[in-house]
């Protein structure tokens, strides 16, 4: 699911120039992506394990399929957003019914670990996404890229028919009205953030007001969609905030990285892509080692640890413009120490916080903050660029500067949100 959330980063420049995106509209590849996939994570979570998880699974992959084929079949910017809009909600589907079959498959005492790494999977999935699609499109184009997809897709729905089991829960109510609310609150928060006008502020207003007659429909039904009582535990929001900064962070720094590279210094997307693999190849050898050293050390320690890191490189790419390449990869390199030594071991503070039977709800609202960090980033930096850029499309000359001002201002905000999460998870441990 990461992987088909990240691929377009690199792509970006060639899927603009075939499908004519603005630069105002080009961050929606992937904002409309992360929009879906939020809106319906939650409600999807109360209504797979009841409808049967194999049954919802076969279904999503079928969407997804199709999806990809109306990615590759593209005219124009507004069908490609509609598959990355079922994109989506396909892959929240899909990722909501792995967390049911680990809960439903584990013993009780192998839930949070085996949790853990699938949460670590997806960083790496998000991480060498951009590097593939760099070589990808390097070699070929964008759609190739997309077309490889298929036959993986073919293989997950042959083993998926052959499992013979189906998991299910007991049937309950499942609560439409907040479902409904929280969809909308999400389409509706997101384009707000993105606008600057007074349309932007009023949609944003809506969505608070929407948020509290959320809380309110919660808190009166007997099985509602998001267990408020988990967020009377300030280490768990802690942790959830820190997944939320990490996300927010990377994310968008891979984007700024990519789009830097080859508008302002006009590097090549097989190059790109192979600056952008240094992050998931050090994620990888690093992860693992810090799963086991959770066993040993306070986890939110090796978090706060890593969150440095990531603040460091955020610091790095502030000053894309001035400094010199080696400093970049340095950058990277940093990057992946960082995602390395945050994963594993925040996914166990964050799920080891709970009791076993609110496992997957708690699993769903960290997948959530995940994604909605990405929400934040994107959205704020679709904003930013509204601004500097407009509706111009984004390539050499003046426009080179422009792109500058705006990964300043961005990288900026994450230092601040990094510095923040580091401060909290030290500020949990030492309290």
């Amino acid at each position: 699911m990461q992987f088909v959330a990240n691929m377009t980063v690199v792509a970006l420049p060639k899927i603009s120039s075939n499908l004519n995106f603005s630069a105002e509209t080009l961050l929606w590849v992937n904002l409309i992506y992360l929009m879906s996939f939020v809106a319906f994570s939650l409600p999807f979570a109360k209504i797979i394990s009841q409808y049967g998880v194999k049954k919802c699974t076969k279904l999503s992959l079928y969407l997804l399929l199709i999806s990809i084929i109306l990615s590759v079949l593209s005219m124009n910017y507004i069908m490609f957003l509609i598959s990355r809009l079922i994109q989506g909600f396909t892959s929240a589907s899909l990722a909501i019914s792995l967390y049911v079959m680990i809960v439903e498959e584990f013993e009780d005492s192998e839930i949070g670990s085996s949790l853990g790494i699938v949460a670590s999977a997806g960083y790496v999935g998000m991480l060498i996404a951009p590097s593939f699609m760099g070589i990808v499109v390097s070699l070929a184009n964008w759609k190739l890229g997309f077309l490889i997809l298929i036959p993986i897709i073919a293989i997950l729905l042959i083993m998926i028919n052959k499992i013979d089991d189906e998991w299910t829960t007991e049937k309950r109510p499942v609560d439409k009205k907040g479902s409904l609310i929280y969809i909308l609150i999400m389409i509706i928060l997101t384009y707000g953030i993105t606008e600057l006008d007074e349309s932007g502020a009023i949609l944003i207003v809506i969505s608070l007001v929407l948020m509290i007659l959320f809380i309110k429909v919660e808190r009166n039904v007997s099985e509602p969609i998001f267990n408020f009582k988990l967020a009377k535990n300030i280490k768990y929001l802690i942790g959830n905030y820190a997944a939320l900064v990490t996300y927010f962070t990377t994310t968008i720094a891979l984007t700024l990285l990519s789009l830097h590279l080859q508008y302002v210094l006009n590097i090549k997307e097989l190059v790109v892509g192979l600056i952008l693999i240094i992050p998931p190849i050090i994620m990888i050898l690093i992860a693992g080692w810090a799963g086991k050293l959770s066993n040993s050390i306070d986890p939110r320690l090796i978090s706060g640890i890593a969150m440095m890191f990531l603040c460091t490189s955020s610091v790095i790419f502030f000053f894309l413009d001035f400094i010199d390449f080696k400093i970049i990869l340095i950058g990277c390199a940093l990057q992946g120490i960082g995602n390395g030594l945050f994963s594993a071991p925040n996914n166990k503070y964050v799920l080891t916080l709970v009791e076993e039977k609110d496992l997957p709800n708690a699993s769903s609202v960290l997948s959530t903050s995940k994604e909605f960090g990405k929400i934040l980033s994107s959205g704020i930096f679709t904003l930013i660029l509204s601004v500097f850029v407009g509706n111009q499309r984004l390539g050499p000359d003046k426009l080179d500067s422009l792109l500058v001002q705006s990964t300043n201002l961005m990288m900026f905000i994450c230092i601040l949100v990094t510095f923040s999460a580091t401060v909290l998870l030290f500020y949990s441990k030492f309290k």
